[in-house]
């Protein structure tokens, strides 16, 4: 261990790159699990209104990724927790906070064990079954404001003026806080990556889960609608954010055409994914379209780094 953190030291864009991954990933994987229970859920209501099985196939694959996701995050969180939460005491708020988020995390995962578990056993139940998907959302969404919260705590424990710091500080009140814009994004991307995750995986399980050509080319176009779709919303606030910033600045005569670019180029660069998934959507032989749902993905991923930075911004 000294070995490798004594090359990281004199490697320090390899650090970086490490550090963002670490950042990245796990958060993208915990929105996706997070609204996992909702997307597949909702396939599976859309099974029974339309009377259309692959609607319940791609409901039970869904899970099933939801199901893997969530167990990786849990054992993931416990590793994570081992290592790094040394430094604290036992009873210190740190240690409290994130022993919690993990806890609810645990709650989502069992909830949505049962889900994918009880499939065959709930089929004629299929009211309760689809609460108990439900669930597992809502559980899902508790555990991401969870461990968002403790994110901002440790963010605000490691800041130089800590000891002066007051709840006000670390939860202000100012609407032109970055944490209120990125609580906005919350939802959105709750919705938006499932969906992003759920398309590429749909894809990959082509050979495994052989349900014919027809399915996949129905089932993976309707999870680009709806990445594309919670994406849309997700761009939209975005650009009253981004509107928001450049008034300030302009009104303290502080914006420049530099600053117009900067905001330019962002907006555009988010609206990449919409774009894509729109092109496997209107496609009519969806699976020829891997490396555009990889595209996509890997743009939506990238966003977390500017949507954990603002979160957790002190």
């Amino acid at each position: 261990m000294n070995a490798i953190h004594e090359f990281l030291l004199v490697n320090p864009l390899l650090q970086t790159g490490l550090d963002i991954i670490s950042v990245t990933i796990p958060l993208a994987a915990l929105l996706a699990f997070a609204g996992m229970g909702f997307m597949s859920g909702t396939a599976r209501i859309l099974s029974l209104t339309r009377r259309r099985s692959s609607y319940d196939k791609c409901a039970r694959q869904l899970a099933l990724l939801g199901l893997i996701l969530g167990w990786l995050l849990l054992i993931g969180g416990r590793v994570w927790i081992f290592f790094t939460q040394a430094g604290y005491t036992p009873d210190s708020l740190p240690s409290f906070l994130v022993e919690m988020s993990w806890i609810l995390l645990s709650l989502a995962v069992l909830i949505s064990s049962l889900y994918y578990t009880l499939w065959k056993a709930l089929k004629n139940m299929p009211v309760l079954h689809v609460t108990l998907g439900m669930l597992s959302g809502v559980q899902g969404c508790v555990a991401v404001v969870a461990t968002l919260a403790a994110a901002r705590f440790l963010a605000a424990f490691a800041h130089p003026d800590a000891a002066a710091m007051t709840l006000a500080d670390i939860f202000p009140a100012a609407w032109s806080a970055p944490l209120w814009s990125a609580l906005c994004y919350t939802l959105p991307l709750i919705l938006a990556m499932p969906a992003a995750f759920g398309a590429l995986w749909l894809l990959l399980r082509r050979k495994h889960d052989d349900f014919g050509r027809d399915h996949y080319n129905t089932m993976i176009p309707w999870c680009a609608g709806w990445a594309r779709n919670a994406w849309c919303l997700l761009w939209l606030l975005l650009l009253v954010s981004s509107g928001l910033q450049i008034w300030l600045h302009w009104q303290d005569g502080v914006f420049s055409a530099q600053d117009a670019i900067v905001e330019s180029s962002r907006l555009l660069l988010w609206l990449i994914p919409v774009l894509l998934w729109t092109m496997v959507r209107r496609s009519a032989i969806a699976l020829r379209h891997k490396l555009t749902l990889l595209a996509a993905l890997l743009i939506a991923v990238g966003f977390m780094l500017p949507y954990y930075l603002e979160a957790t911004s002190i």
